[in-house]
């Protein structure tokens, strides 16, 4: 019995399950749907925060909390063009001629970069607006006279703290992605 080398090198590497098809279909499907109602939600609340800030703009006393809520609206306003040119979802029927592995990996990774940099397009843009509603509120003299200074630095740590939650969130999605990403390349053999 001769052995050929190439063969017993090539069968020597764990053997992977590889997903039917339908299943990785089904997961394309699923994810598609996730990040789809992840979207609506977001431009859900951008539409609430513009509703709300436009009018903080026009009604509250002082310039700075009047351009302070100005910059919150631009920010999501920003906010939701980001995420529809960074992050729409994009239906599995829209793969058409490409494999659906290589589909479904392109939109992981996609969705990966835009958790990833949740801080750049998301979070940092509405901090300007907010620091100018802050500050123009310590500059109300009615506001001052109601609304104690320990109060309004627990609403700056609120802030933060939701922030950060946001941003951690995130990073923990991210991190998950890209397991599934590094799971297709194990089977694809391919990056």
């Amino acid at each position: 019995m001769t052995l050929d080398p190439k063969h017993a090198w090539q069968t020597s590497g764990e053997a992977h399950d590889v997903p039917a098809l339908a299943e990785v279909r089904a997961k394309a499907d699923k994810f598609y749907r996730q990040v789809r109602r992840r979207n609506l939600m977001e431009y859900a609340a951008c539409v609430f925060v513009v509703i709300a800030c436009s009018r903080n703009a026009f009604v509250l006393p002082h310039i700075l909390q009047k351009i302070g809520s100005a910059w919150i609206v631009a920010a999501a306003f920003y906010v939701a063009w980001q995420l529809h040119r960074r992050g729409s979802a994009v239906a599995p029927e829209k793969a058409v001629d490409m494999p659906i592995y290589i589909f479904a990996r392109t939109q992981l990774v996609r969705q990966r970069d835009l958790l990833r940099n949740i801080f750049w397009g998301y979070i940092l843009p509405f901090i300007p607006g907010l620091a100018l509603v802050l500050i123009g509120n310590g500059q109300d003299p009615e506001l001052s006279r109601h609304v104690p200074i320990w109060q309004r630095w627990m609403a700056l740590g609120f802030i933060v703290a939701a922030f950060t939650g946001v941003w951690w969130l995130n990073q923990r999605v991210a991190r998950k992605l890209q397991r599934r990403i590094d799971e297709i390349d194990a089977l694809t053999g391919e990056h």
